[in-house]
């Protein structure tokens, strides 16, 4: 080999050398973030996306970690039960649920038919059926009139309602204490006012009525033989 050729061989590998040292400094460089701007902005986000690596994994480690559990409730819910049942001069319970139904008023004492100037009464009873299961409030209808209205015309009524102790006669009409649904001497036509009685549940009280029918003394020749009917509605509400 020639003194040229040598020194030609030295001169190639310091180069590389060289060469190996600027490209290992360079890396370095890229890796510390130390050389410029693009390399710090590179590590920035090597940074943060390394940082929400971190709290995602804090997060799933959370929830895996949670314990679960629970507590039910329910309830259940019954329909009260209301109904009313009536009675004709303390007679036996029953229902009469509609006007064709309806109960046969009696005169008490017997009083076959009116003449002018008589008056007879009737009794009705009215409390809950024994298996209403809440209580309520009755109160006494307008009647609704048939038959003659020309007798309908010449009779008179009125109705109390009977305290303890008391009976359906002719001194209930003058007893202050009796309650008042229609007054003296109402004519069958007129509106009955609102009135209302308390009823407790399971047939633990009653309500009776006291109707007091009359005719006039001034009732014409003409209604003789003639007959005319009064339906009243005794309606109920529970509360």
């Amino acid at each position: 080999m020639t003194a040229a050729d040598e020194g030609a061989g030295r001169h190639g590998s310091g180069r590389r050398r060289a060469n190996r040292a600027r490209g290992g400094s360079h890396r370095g460089g890229l890796r510390r973030g130390g050389s410029g701007a693009g390399g710090r902005r590179t590590w920035l986000r090597v940074r943060a996306l390394l940082a929400g690596g971190l709290v995602l994994g804090f997060g799933a480690a959370a929830t895996v970690a949670a314990w679960n559990d629970s507590e039910f409730a329910s309830g259940t819910v019954t329909a009260s039960t209301f109904g009313i049942e009536g009675s004709v001069n303390g007679g036996t319970y029953a229902e009469h649920a509609t006007s064709g139904e309806a109960a046969t008023l009696a005169f008490s004492p017997a009083l076959p038919a009116l003449s002018p100037g008589d008056a007879g009464f009737m009794q009705f009873s009215v409390r809950t059926t024994a298996a209403s299961t809440t209580g309520g409030t009755v109160g006494m209808q307008t009647p609704v009139v048939g038959g003659s209205s020309t007798l309908a015309d010449a009779l008179r009524y009125a109705v109390r309602v009977i305290p303890a102790g008391s009976a359906c006669d002719a001194a209930l009409f003058s007893n202050a204490s009796a309650p008042v649904i229609v007054g003296n001497e109402t004519a069958l036509t007129a509106a009955v006012a609102a009135n209302s009685r308390p009823l407790d549940a399971a047939a633990a009280n009653e309500v009776s009525y006291c109707v007091r029918i009359s005719m006039l003394t001034t009732a014409p020749t003409t209604v003789q033989g003639q007959t005319t009917t009064m339906t009243w509605q005794f309606l109920a509400t529970s509360l």
